[in-house]
């Protein structure tokens, strides 16, 4: 899938998406696809003395024997995985094309300074005026997008038997992720003038680095703020307390504290068939998440790979480590946004860049310098899931009997249920691929075992 940070608000059209990750972080280009939580989706350590290695059962050795090595389908799986890869990966890059063109519409027919002058005439204050400048803009992106986003997240969706949502419950997901992007844009546009207002010179910078707490707030309070807006949210000890227990000595075996009233189960079928769980928030909002489709169809050992994963982006800093690296790229992107922005506003026809008629112009810019840094930002993503899919392998060892039969059957299932793309090219997987292609996973899963030739482990003693 394209990466995007508005993976909760489904579904968010490519072009909104593209307007949410401009102005909800024009120098924060990305967050982190660890805080995504997008799952899988020399004498050898022994495990923890409080945990037993336990005894394969016969169904669990069959298991093992019949792990999958490689990523295959069926042909007529096969064949429908590859179409619906194809199409998303063309509404990717036709999506970013028709932001730009929705952009230029709104400059080049003056659009964005029929919005300014009626914000000044109702206010001379820049904050009453980003009130409503911002939604009349947000909406009228996100009209004119309407019949891409209508086709991506509904109709392609229904058309590959992915999507259990129907109309009126789209539509209501719709209208609360633009409310939600026009509210936070109301907030970003007014600190992104006022400090452009303030520095004309220097706002590249200030801007970078007030934003910088704006998306820590974000990723705080979305576990409480936004995902609940989606989904309903239920204790898994309430239904699922055995399970419940083996996550708990999987997090403690990862020296990662979270308590079992912050594990999750969420209610994915109400929207989808496809498969997730993840860990989310920071500090004392960091939760466990698990999808109900990913209990429906997962073993236990497979969902605990599934979230061993996801603990490794915790316990190794791949959060901090990530966002960090990020940031370096952002604020290099906004440096040359800087100049390519100022060029184009004095062939404009626009006041100034602090003009808010000149929102339609710095999303242009934005947007191409995004489309460019993918490549960078995906690869570095990409390291960072590599490192966590091993971790998951390391923290199994010793809780679950074949951690390798184990991760490897939760990729197969996840891409037959997700209709992954068994054959990605390898420019797609260099400019969109946030992880690694799920051929690459699997059959890294099926031959990382240290533990069977004496060897030590790599990632797991660093928490010892």
């Amino acid at each position: 899938m394209p990466p995007t940070i508005y993976w909760l608000l489904t579904p968010v059209s490519i072009a909104m998406n593209r307007f949410a990750w401009i102005l909800l972080g024009l120098c924060l280009l990305v967050i982190p696809s660890a805080v995504r939580g997008n799952a899988q989706s020399g004498n050898t350590p022994a495990p923890s003395s409080s945990i037993a290695s336990p005894t394969p059962s016969p169904d669990q050795a069959q298991s093992a024997i019949s792990a999958p090595i490689t990523y295959m389908l069926t042909p007529q799986r096969r064949t429908q995985a590859i179409a619906y890869s194809r199409l998303r990966y063309i509404l990717y890059f036709v999506g970013t094309l028709l932001s730009l063109g929705i952009y230029v519409l709104l400059w080049r027919a003056g659009i964005a300074v029929v919005f300014r002058e009626w914000a000044r005439k109702l206010s001379p204050r820049l904050f009453i005026q980003c009130l409503i400048f911002v939604p009349l803009f947000v909406i009228a992106i996100t009209l004119l997008n309407l019949p891409l986003e209508f086709y991506s997240g509904y109709v392609l969706e229904h058309r590959f038997g992915l999507s259990t949502q129907g109309l009126a419950s789209w539509f209501s997901d719709w209208g609360k992720s633009l409310g939600i992007v026009a509210v936070a844009g109301v907030v970003l546009a007014w600190v992104f003038y006022t400090i452009i207002r303030r520095s004309p010179r220097r706002w590249w910078l200030y801007f970078w680095l007030a934003s910088i707490p704006l998306l820590l707030t974000l990723m705080l309070i979305e576990p409480y703020v936004i995902e609940p807006l989606f989904y309903n949210f239920t204790p898994l000890e309430e239904t699922q307390p055995v399970l419940t227990g083996k996550i708990e000595v999987m997090l403690n075996h990862a020296r990662l504290s979270i308590p079992p009233s912050h594990i999750f189960e969420m209610d994915a079928s109400s929207r989808t068939r496809e498969l997730n769980a993840y860990v989310s928030g920071l500090g004392a909002s960091k939760r466990v998440v698990v999808w109900d489709t990913t209990l429906k169809r997962m073993a236990p050992d497979e969902l605990l790979l599934v979230l061993g994963h996801e603990t490794g982006h915790y316990v190794l800093q791949h959060i901090p480590k990530e966002f960090a690296l990020d940031e370096a790229v952002a604020l290099a992107l906004f440096i040359l946004g800087f100049f390519a922005i100022n060029w184009l506003v004095k062939r404009a026809g626009v006041d100034s860049v602090g003009d808010m008629a000149s929102l339609p112009l710095v999303l242009i810019v934005f947007t191409l310098l995004s489309l460019l840094s993918d490549p960078l930002v995906n690869g570095i993503s990409r390291y960072y899931e590599h490192q966590a899919d091993q971790f998951g392998l390391e923290v199994a060892y010793g809780i679950v009997p074949d951690p390798n039969a184990a991760e490897a059957h939760a990729f197969q299932i996840m891409g037959e249920e997700d209709l992954s793309d068994p054959a990605p090219s390898p420019f797609i997987k260099f400019w969109l691929y946030t992880h690694p292609p799920l051929d690459e996973r699997i059959r890294f899963a099926a031959i990382y075992k240290p533990w069977a030739k004496g060897k030590p482990l790599e990632l797991l003693p660093r928490l010892r």
